[in-house]
């Protein structure tokens, strides 16, 4: 199957998910590449292809497709180091539709590993406005959301946030 037949069939049962079946083509699957080389996902070339063709045109009822990879990026990096372009590019499509609810899913990625908590940019989790995340994390009575709610106030007042709508505006010229 090809990315694109795999995202038109996605783009066909929206606002759910496709079927098991079908999601196990980009679902993460560890591998053994050698002895030396670092794990990889068996289903990461096209998880990346799949990725590519929804960013090129995605909308909010790519939302549930796009955290499912996401959650399929967390879970390649929760098992290497580094990080790479997968789960920032879902990071940055699920800034650009600005659901508060992703920050959960947002938080989950940026503390991955050590790389993505650096790599991982911060402003991913703010899509929808910082005062709103940080209600909206108040509001989640689980302690990751403490931990965001914090790391999120510290950046902040780091002026991390100063030029969101430039950050914004650079994303989506990137993704044309």
């Amino acid at each position: 199957m090809l990315a694109e037949e795999f995202v038109r069939e996605a783009r066909s049962v929206q606002p759910g998910l496709l079927p098991p079946q079908l999601l196990q083509l980009v679902a993460y699957q560890e591998a053994q590449l050698s002895d030396n080389a670092q794990r990889d996902g068996q289903n990461a070339e096209f998880r990346a292809a799949v990725l590519k063709v929804v960013s090129k045109d995605f909308s909010l009822g790519d939302r549930p497709l796009i955290s499912f990879l996401l959650e399929q990026e967390i879970a390649f990096h929760e098992n290497s180091w580094g990080i790479f372009e997968g789960i920032r590019l879902c990071g940055a499509l699920l800034f650009l539709l600005a659901q508060v609810e992703d920050v959960g899913l947002l938080w989950e990625a940026k503390t991955a590993n050590f790389d993505t908590m650096s790599g991982f940019d911060i402003q991913f989790l703010v899509g929808v406005g910082v005062t709103p995340t940080l209600a909206y994390l108040q509001q989640v009575e689980e302690e990751w959301a403490g931990d965001a709610r914090n790391y999120l106030e510290e950046c902040q007042q780091a002026g991390d946030f100063q030029n969101l709508e430039r950050y914004c505006e650079g994303l989506r010229a990137s993704l044309r």
